[in-house]
């Protein structure tokens, strides 16, 4: 009787010890994909285990007055079950702070060309505090504030740097610089339709090549896809940053190198690029900041002809960006 009893109370230490380490397993598997260190379709149906205790992901789109992307299609076509299935919450930057920012799982920021930098910064932080961030086309490529632009020799160690503006992704506030360019990875040039003549009508630009088909924002599509613009649509011309961290997925190639204005353009540029930025309590947060020269619902305008509308690139950056 004694035996049955210490092996009774054996099995239940057993147990309890296994179930232990399986709520130790579960927790440490929640962290990394909270702060986006694991991917959750690395573990098969987690995914589904995840976002039932989390709840449905949040999606927001920041749009301000005007520039490139049109947030109520992007909206439309993200809520479409045929694609996503996710209604957005739409919000214009002046009503967003950082309470209300961290409350959502992705974040998508288009039409808003001027921006002040006190809310770059506040995008850049919840990007730095592990938060799902698109940047697109030309957001925040216009300062609210003039006094905001940062110069080469405000930050720069060398005396004889030039009092020259960086970029208009690098700005500074107070005393403190306020970096969108190295969040990005990426420096603001202009847009293409600044440069080159854009009639309205469906013309070709050039083709979209991904770099890593096997990246989960270019997963599955033709190794090249023939870009073409139409009625308001336009893209941001972006260099990369000579000291980079971002990873380039996807490059437009124009086919030849571009004239304008007197000033020469490369045959190719970044178009859709993936950095890794933050980190939460020591753990390095995996891609969780994506950059698109040209706002995605763009890639499925309805100006477009049917054969050139890339529905699948819209999915791919919701599944990419939380999922892949």
């Amino acid at each position: 009787m004694v035996s049955m009893l210490d092996d009774a109370t054996k099995a239940a230490g057993l147990a309890a010890r296994i179930l232990a380490l399986l709520v130790l397993v579960f927790v440490l598997l929640y962290i990394l994909t909270w702060t986006n260190t694991l991917k959750c379709e690395r573990i098969p149906g987690w995914c589904n285990i995840y976002y039932s205790v989390k709840g449905k992901p949040k999606v927001l789109i920041a749009y301000g007055d005007y520039g490139l992307g049109n947030p109520d299609l992007l909206s439309d076509i993200l809520a479409n079950p045929e694609y996503v299935g996710v209604r957005p919450t739409m919000l214009h930057i002046d009503h967003i702070n950082p309470g209300n920012l961290k409350e959502f799982d992705l974040v998508i920021v288009e039409r808003a060309r001027k921006m002040s930098t006190e809310k770059v910064k506040m995008f850049i932080d919840y990007a730095n505090t592990g938060g799902r961030l698109v940047w697109t086309g030309d957001a925040a490529a216009e300062l609210e504030n003039p006094d905001n632009y940062l110069y080469e020799d405000e930050i720069s160690f060398d005396e004889n740097a030039p009092h020259r503006i960086i970029n208009p992704w690098a700005r500074k506030l107070n005393d403190e610089a306020v970096l969108l360019n190295e969040l990005l990875s990426l420096e603001y040039v202009d847009n293409y339709c600044n440069i080159k003549h854009c009639s309205g009508n469906e013309m070709l630009i050039g083709s979209i090549i991904p770099i890593n088909r096997e990246n989960p924002f270019v997963y599955g599509i033709s190794a090249s896809l023939p870009l073409y613009l139409a009625d308001e649509m336009d893209f941001a011309i972006v260099k990369p940053l000579a000291k980079g961290t971002s990873t380039t997925v996807l490059t437009l190639d124009f086919g030849s190198k571009l004239f304008a204005d007197g000033k020469e353009y490369p045959k190719a540029i970044p178009f859709m690029v993936a950095n890794a930025k933050g980190n939460i309590v020591g753990l390095k947060i995996g891609e969780n900041v994506a950059y698109y020269a040209m706002p995605p619902e763009y890639f499925a305008h309805p100006s477009l002809s049917a054969e050139h509308r890339y529905f699948q690139l819209i999915e791919k950056m919701y599944f990419g960006m939380l999922y892949g």
